[in-house]
């Protein structure tokens, strides 16, 4: 992680304190705090940078005006903080800093509470000390509902929060806080478990206005008994029906603005209430601004992913594993309401409803999104409109599942997956080349550990039954795909400690009779979702451990460190020998050994395809490609272990490599089509509505693997100083731009009636290999331009050929 030496952030916080309304670890269950600070300015200085954070989570206002929200996902030894550049929303005489803050009481999947909460601030302006003490107002916010239920096993709760209660006009410099009389509970601001802190590593999230794209149908009719009583509001819905009446005659005209509408009273203990379409997923806060209210009208939203287009209903599936509830209330005042909801979600559809109002009711909603600052360089445009629509389904759903951290889907869970961080890593090198993300990840998980020396499947979390040995592996693996893209080792130089935990643990579990990794049954050894081998010493889990052994060992030699790549090179050679042991007559390796020690009889893909990619010399490459992976993806034989759309992304490497980019292509083409429809990838390939995603990043490898086969840019020297050019002619045309740390490179083909017309420009700083169909092989440096030609009779369907594409 990015840590700044003490004595920075004495010089920074000495003077702060960690405050909290009445006391910092009591009743903190879901709780919401206000605070405000009042000064005066003569004049405004040209700068006044401003350190905040919080814990667990704040939205900062200067003067009324909204400023960010943070902190970044962390763990409390090394608590991260933002900065921010205040100067600008000051001005001479009366100024407000005012922050609401929040704090769950509970763990979840990417909170790890340790009992306290509170609000940390440091800043100057001129000779005015803005750092909190006890000089800042506060107050615990008794409007919001603390018994509300989370919104999924592995999020926040829900927020339900009567405006009448608090003045939504708390943050503004007018308000009159005398009334603000709570004791301000303090400790200092490196005391635990805040002993240290960070800076936040990553930029703050960008926030913009989103609006809905269309109202889609309506509802009415009486609420569920006990309605204002409700812990959950998701399941007083579900009571109420989930379906819709699409839009008719003059409802047509009234909901053109799905943003903006105005509902007809629903009269006391009833409802009127609107499905609402924001056109693709959103992540980010609920705003909503309600006029016209009498006071007591009750707004309450349900979000979701999928509907039934049928019915016009929400999916919503209560007795899911993960308890999926994303819904938000609020009760009004009289007059305007305004309230942005503090958690981000990620949905498509909501579910807006009004209760008990006696006269119309203006809605205005939006959201305010809350995503990672992704600059998009990637480009791919090919003559196929379908393989473009998967294309940018997979840069969308990047952007979705790129908030804090890489997150598996905004929807679910929001949690750093680390073996979907990998993909998420290289989607992300081919489209921005940002490696902060991957950068800040690493140092998370490696801060969460098993005390023999394994990581979390995601960090931080509670989930102690989410320790994924091979997500270990994956960890290591990480720390080469960073050396690989930046040409540094500092992420491999700072956690040696990690990795030599890690493989200790491997080395522990290794069975001495056949040198394979045995699996440890208190852990969760994932692999893919699939009927894989895994009791014993399955072979998949002994790859990951060889690959990694491999790739620990090359690092070690680029840093010049012999004895210590010796070391690995050597077991890493033993468990090549045991692994060989396992490979068949026909050329195939077995799924490993039982618990008994006995080879079993399958020869998985994944097993086949991990052999191909670590050149187990033993298996024969004719054989895994003929009789298992062409056949799989050809679709021309059942397998029992079929690779998830996650986990399919290897095998799509392994067979590109060996001349099948046409297969891989196919392939995508027909099982990413109902994704590129539907605007983002899925968890997997036929997902049950309202229970698994339809916002997975795992699953959006065809971003890269698409520039790579069409495109025909593939590295093949760290920091992109070489690479490999050899586009799949398929189609009409491509273009394809990839960021690089030396600049972008830029790749574009079209079929003319007497050729094809390539050409390629690098940046300074990088060489390519390149291999073009009738051309001797050569290299490449600068703008290049080649014609191939098409023989005599292909010339004839060249029009043809303009239009063809690999699903045709």
């Amino acid at each position: 992680m990015n840590q700044t030496r003490t004595q920075d952030h004495q010089e920074i916080f000495g003077k702060s304190w960690w405050i909290w309304p009445g006391n910092i670890h009591w009743d903190i269950h879901n709780s919401y705090a206000l605070f405000r600070k009042t000064f005066d300015l003569a004049e405004v200085p040209s700068s006044v940078p401003f350190r905040i954070t919080a814990d667990q989570s704040y939205r900062l206002y200067v003067n009324g005006n909204y400023v960010c929200a943070g902190p970044a996902r962390g763990f409390q030894k090394s608590w991260p903080f933002d900065e921010v550049e205040i100067a600008p929303l000051l001005c001479p005489g009366r100024n407000v800093l005012a922050v609401r803050a929040h704090n769950p009481g509970f763990s979840n999947f990417q909170y790890l509470t340790e009992g306290y909460a509170g609000l940390l601030a440091a800043g100057r302006a001129g000779s005015v000390f803005l750092g909190t003490d006890t000089s800042w107002k506060c107050r615990r916010q008794t409007g919001v509902n603390p018994a509300a239920t989370p919104v999924s096993l592995q999020l926040f709760c829900q927020e339900h929060i009567d405006l009448r209660v608090e003045d939504p006009a708390w943050m503004e410099p007018d308000f009159d806080d005398s009334g603000w009389t709570e004791k301000t509970a303090t400790t200092h601001w490196n005391s635990m478990p805040w002993n240290h802190l960070e800076e936040r590593g990553i930029p703050l999230l960008r926030e913009e206005t989103v609006l809905p794209r269309a109202v889609l149908g309506l509802r009415d009719g009486r609420s569920v008994a006990d309605s204002a009583q409700l812990r959950n509001v998701s399941l007083g819905i579900n009571v109420e029906g989930l379906s819709h009446e699409p839009l008719a005659g003059e409802d047509v005209i009234a909901f053109a603005d799905a943003g903006d509408f105005v509902l007809p009273p629903s009269g006391q203990g009833r409802f009127r209430r609107v499905l609402i379409d924001f056109g693709h997923t959103v992540v980010g806060s609920l705003s909503l601004y309600l006029s016209d209210a009498r006071g007591g009208e009750t707004i309450d939203t349900l979000h979701g992913e999928t509907i039934d287009p049928g019915t016009l209903s929400l999916d919503f599936t209560p007795e899911a594993h993960s308890r999926m509830a994303f819904s938000h209330r609020l009760v009004c005042r009289p007059g305007v309401n305004t309230h942005t909801f503090h958690h981000p979600f990620g949905f498509r559809y909501m579910i807006l409803v009004v209760r008990d109002s006696e006269t119309p009711f203006r809605v205005r909603a939006s959201l305010v999104s809350k995503l990672y600052p992704l600059d998009v360089a990637g480009r791919f445009n090919s003559s196929d409109p379908l393989l473009n629509g998967i294309w940018n389904a997979c840069v969308r759903t990047q952007q979705c599942c790129s908030m804090d951290a890489y997150v598996d889907t905004p929807w679910r869970e929001q949690a750093q997956w680390w073996g979907d961080a990998r993909v998420q890593a290289w989607n992300t090198f081919h489209l921005s080349g940002d490696v902060r993300l991957l950068r800040r990840g690493i140092g998370q998980i490696a801060s969460q550990m098993t005390p023999n020396g394994l990581t979390y499947g995601h960090a931080p979390t509670m989930a102690h039954n989410c320790i994924l040995p091979d997500f270990s592996l994956i960890w290591i693996l990480t720390l080469w795909d960073y050396y690989w893209q930046t040409g540094s080792l500092e992420p491999f130089e700072a956690h040696q400690e990690t990795i030599d935990r890690i493989v200790a643990f491997f080395e522990e579990a290794t069975d001495p009779a056949s040198g394979l990794v045995r699996h440890d049954p208190r852990y969760w050894l994932f692999l893919d979702w699939t009927d894989i081998h895994r009791e014993g010493c399955p072979t998949l889990l002994n790859f990951w451990f060889l690959t990694a052994l491999e790739k620990i060992a090359a690092m070690h030699v680029i840093r010049g460190d012999a004895a210590l790549a010796a070391a690995r090179t050597s077991r890493a050679a033993a468990l090549r020998a045991a692994l060989a042991r396992l490979v068949g007559a026909d050329g195939l390796i077995r799924d490993g050994l039982d618990e008994k020690g006995r080879v079993v009889a399958e020869s998985s893909i994944h097993s086949q395809t991990l052999a191909l990619l670590s050149g187990l010399r033993e298996t024969s490459p004719h054989a895994i490609i003929d009789n298992v992976l062409l056949p799989f993806l050809r679709e021309e034989k059942a397998f029992k272990s079929a690779p998830s759309a996650y986990w399919i992304t290897y095998v799509f490497t392994a067979l590109h490599e060996r001349g099948h980019g046409d297969d891989v292509l196919r392939y995508i083409a027909k099982h990413w089509a109902a994704m590129g429809d539907y605007g983002t990838t899925w968890e997997n390939f036929a997902p049950r509505r309202g229970d698994e995603s339809f916002s997975h990043a795992w699953s959006a490898h065809p971003l890269y693997h698409l520039e790579q086969i069409l495109g025909g840019i593939v590295q093949t020297a760290s920091g992109w100083k070489a690479v490999r050019f050899a586009p799949l002619f398929f189609g009409a045309s491509c273009e394809i731009r990839i960021p690089t740390p030396l600049g972008i490179l830029e790749a574009r083909w079209i079929r003319e009636a007497v050729g094809i017309s390539v050409e390629l420009r690098l940046p300074p700083g990088i060489e390519a290999e390149v291999r073009l169909p009738g051309l001797p092989a050569g290299t490449a440096r600068g703008t290049s331009r080649w014609t191939i030609a098409l023989p005599r009779e292909a010339r004839k369907d060249a029009a043809s050929a303009r239009t063809a594409a690999p699903h045709s």
